[in-house]
């Protein structure tokens, strides 16, 4: 799109994109899941566990917040990516940002 077309696209109150961006920025935006999208699959211990580990915690430190043992918290987190289907810590983070269980901050 040349400056002179985003200019005039503009005006009549459009959005000017270069070609591709809108399929790369495509489900940026998209709607949050509900919280409740396997939440309630979890206990409230494997809830603590996942807002801690949503927030970056490694698994001894969850342990000393939480009064458990590392083999414990580990055996939390397997289970919390077994009944939510997710793959990873981090997938698990993707997943606590988008149900709302933990909110990001923006960059200044």
């Amino acid at each position: 799109m040349t400056v002179r077309r985003g200019t005039m696209t503009m005006r009549l109150g459009h959005s000017a994109r270069a070609p591709g961006v809108s399929a790369m920025t495509w489900g940026l935006s998209a709607p949050r899941r509900r919280v409740d999208d396997g939440m309630s699959a979890l206990s409230e211990q494997q809830r603590a566990v996942l807002r801690f580990v949503a927030r970056g915690l490694a698994d001894h430190e969850i342990a000393r917040l939480l009064s458990l043992s590392v083999q414990e918290v580990s055996a939390e987190v397997g289970e919390i990516l077994r009944r939510l289907d997710l793959r990873d810590r981090m997938h698990a983070v993707v997943f606590a940002h988008e149900t709302g269980v933990i909110r990001l901050p923006l960059p200044r």
